[in-house]
């Protein structure tokens, strides 16, 4: 089953905090046990999804301004230049262009605006 919460960093670090802090104690050892168990998981949960997005914003925040302007004007769609930056490409050596040196991505992009393949 798959739940999704619209949470804010600071929500999702709070509640990551609650669960990882609570301590159940209803008298039930089992209930007390399942309730543990499902804590853990959701502070995996939590914590994977607070990493990624972490990493989501690092990721947008280290595409050059230039490469990411030039990349919106060969595709005209930020969904589809962000995705061909993260692709990795034979012509750069196997890695993305964002990931590449600012002056190989752009004459790549230079390369194909022109008409010449990769």
């Amino acid at each position: 089953m798959l739940i999704q919460l619209d949470l804010n960093m600071n929500d999702a670090q709070a509640l990551l905090h609650h669960c990882n802090e609570y301590q159940p104690n209803s008298g039930d050892l089992r209930e007390d046990a399942r309730l543990k168990e499902s804590l853990e998981t959701l502070v995996a949960a939590l914590g994977d999804a607070i990493s990624t997005s972490h990493e989501r914003v690092d990721s947008r925040e280290t595409i050059d301004p230039q490469l990411l302007d030039a990349a919106l004007r060969l595709f005209g769609d930020k969904e589809r230049a962000s995705e061909w930056l993260s692709r990795p490409m034979r012509a750069l050596g196997y890695k993305s262009p964002k990931d590449a040196p600012i002056e190989e991505a752009l004459t790549l992009i230079g390369r194909l605006e022109h008409g010449f393949g990769a």
